[in-house]
């Protein structure tokens, strides 16, 4: 049985955990408010709110694409859809969105409605900056996004005086008007409702954010046994411990990328992690699914194989650490065996002076699957010699490809070196013809991207 509250009304259900809450809640629960389109988290038509409640009582709000949301994974949790935000008056997201002409077929609309309550409920920094990172996963085919941003800079203006942290905002946003009077009752309601612990049998299929699963076999996955490994709090955790960084198993791409200690230890993620995906879909995407997902162009992927990350993995017959660079056996081949997870991802964190960078080239700037990428991290010392080098890159072998770059130790750093980097590299890849491009143009891009590197380095002299 599957218990949660969907907007006020209490929700226990035998339907299979593997429903998606967006089958739900428009042929179930017949709420038609949430729209039904790309059925792969690409175009926000269908976002929902999803309500967890945290150890310290509060119930923290995350927009997340319900296409690709199964309705087990929201057990013991506030579903919120643009049914839950009516009431007798707009809400202040609503009533700008009319004020600013930001709606015109009204098919998105309440997928941006949602994504900017979303926005206002759980940002740390009410930045207009921040709100237009919100909404990059709702796509508007006829309205314009000028007026849609000027709805959200119209909104940040309207809560600029509220510097509460999330956690304590709930109540200033009712009085304001942005959610109903209803949501205050709702964390002492979860209180009462308890989730299912996470158990599996043998054979029960392991969902971390289910983002990409969810994509590739949701009818398969309809009559599965899942296990959510969003209910195993034993590995939601970022923590620096001496000179490593952790992260557990079912941290969510957007904690990772927006956590005190990424944006201490390594401030450059927090834009490269917004090149992954939207927030629609990194509030749900773990860290460590993007790794095991085994993709060979997997943004994340290149860019934990430059950071030297470390796999911890776990399963009944214990638990072993094996480096990512040798995690991938061939082609969407992994080193897990049956019944296996990682339950953590070890980053060092960088040595003084070292200089990292990540470039991706893809059809679109942002939310699409690179041609190729790659991630670089640089040591150098006295005299500018290299005295570490690595260097990876994404779309150019069957699997995520950390790059030789041994033979280039100890060279001075200078355009020469970099030339020949750059020519190693194209010699070393093995691309194939794809949709994405031909061999030959990958390879040349490769090359360009390790030029890029250096250049974007040198240029900014970046020490992260």
């Amino acid at each position: 049985m599957t218990s949660f509250i969907l907007n006020e009304r209490l929700i226990s259900t035998g339907e299979r955990p593997g429903l998606t809450v967006l089958e739900f809640v428009r042929d179930v629960s017949c709420l038609s408010g949430t729209k039904e389109a790309c059925r792969e988290g690409e175009c926000g038509a269908c976002t929902v709110l999803v309500g967890r409640r945290g150890a310290d009582g509060a119930v923290s709000y995350k927009a997340c694409a319900s296409c690709l949301l199964p309705i087990g994974d929201v057990d013991g949790c506030h579903v919120v859809t643009v049914e839950g935000l009516s009431g007798a008056e707009l809400t202040l997201v609503q009533k700008l969105i009319v004020e600013h002409s930001a709606s015109q077929c009204g098919f998105c609309t309440p997928g941006i409605v949602l994504s900017l309550t979303g926005f206002c409920l759980g940002a740390k920094k009410l930045s207009y900056e921040g709100a237009v990172d919100a909404l990059d996963g709702n796509i508007c085919r006829c309205t314009g996004y000028v007026s849609i941003r000027n709805a959200a800079r119209a909104l940040c203006a309207s809560l600029a005086k509220m510097d509460l942290p999330p956690a304590k905002r709930l109540g200033e946003l009712a009085a304001a008007g942005v959610v109903p009077a209803y949501f205050k009752e709702i964390p002492a309601r979860l209180a009462r409702l308890e989730a299912e612990p996470a158990a599996a049998g043998g054979n029960a299929v392991l969902v971390a954010g289910g983002t990409d699963l969810f994509v590739q076999k949701p009818g398969q996955l309809i009559d599965s046994e899942l296990c959510f490994l969003s209910r195993r709090p034993d590995l939601n955790y970022i923590k620096i411990d001496g000179g490593v960084l952790r992260v557990g198993g079912a941290v969510t791409i957007e904690e990772f990328r927006l956590s005190p200690e990424v944006l201490l230890h390594f401030p450059a993620l927090e834009k490269d992690f917004l090149r992954h995906s939207s927030a629609i879909l990194r509030n749900k995407a773990t860290l460590a699914g993007n790794v095991v997902n085994a993709s060979p162009i997997g943004d994340a992927t290149v860019i934990l194989l430059a950071l030297d990350a470390r796999m911890v993995i776990t399963g009944t017959g214990g638990r072993r650490e094996v480096p990512l660079s040798k995690f991938y056996l061939s082609y969407k081949k992994t080193d897990l065996g049956c019944s296996e997870l990682v339950s953590e991802i070890v980053i060092p964190l960088l040595p003084e002076g070292a200089r990292y960078h990540f470039e991706k080239i893809s059809n679109r700037a942002t939310l699409d699957t690179a041609a190729v990428n790659s991630a670089l991290l640089l040591t150098t010392g006295p005299g500018g010699a290299i005295t570490d080098l690595k260097l990876s890159a994404g779309g150019v072998a069957e699997v995520p490809l950390l790059l030789n770059t041994e033979s280039f130790k100890g060279q001075k750093l200078d355009a020469e070196t970099v030339e020949a980097l750059a020519r190693a590299a194209e010699g070393e890849a093995r691309p194939i013809d794809d949709i994405r491009g031909s061999a030959a143009y990958k390879k040349l891009l490769l090359g360009q991207l390790v030029r890029a590197h250096f250049a974007s380095t040198a240029a900014a002299g970046e020490a992260v």
